[in-house]
């Protein structure tokens, strides 16, 4: 809901520091309880490790667009994530 990668015409990035990029910090954030189960070890490496959440963000930018169309009772309104609150006002 934050993050965006912009550019110039040319292909120049527009946000190269932390200053210009906004990131969500911990206020933005919801509190998170996570459940950590360790009763299937990968047989794949020395520790048993596996990855732990990497596949899990995928589908959240679809989900988010899919409830906001339908709210507008308008599938297929997003296009382009994030979804700032000035998209959201064009939209509407």
């Amino acid at each position: 809901m934050f993050e965006e990668f912009t550019y110039t015409d040319g292909g120049d990035p527009l946000a190269v520091t932390f200053a210009d990029y906004l990131m969500p910090t911990a206020r933005e954030m919801p509190r998170v309880e996570t459940f950590v189960s360790e009763d299937a070890p990968s047989p794949l490496n020395t520790y048993g490790f596996k990855g732990a959440g990497e596949g899990g963000i995928t589908p959240v930018g679809a989900a988010i667009a899919s409830a906001i169309d339908d709210a507008l009772e308008r599938p297929g309104a997003v296009t382009q994530l994030p979804m700032t609150p000035q998209r959201l006002k064009a939209l509407i």
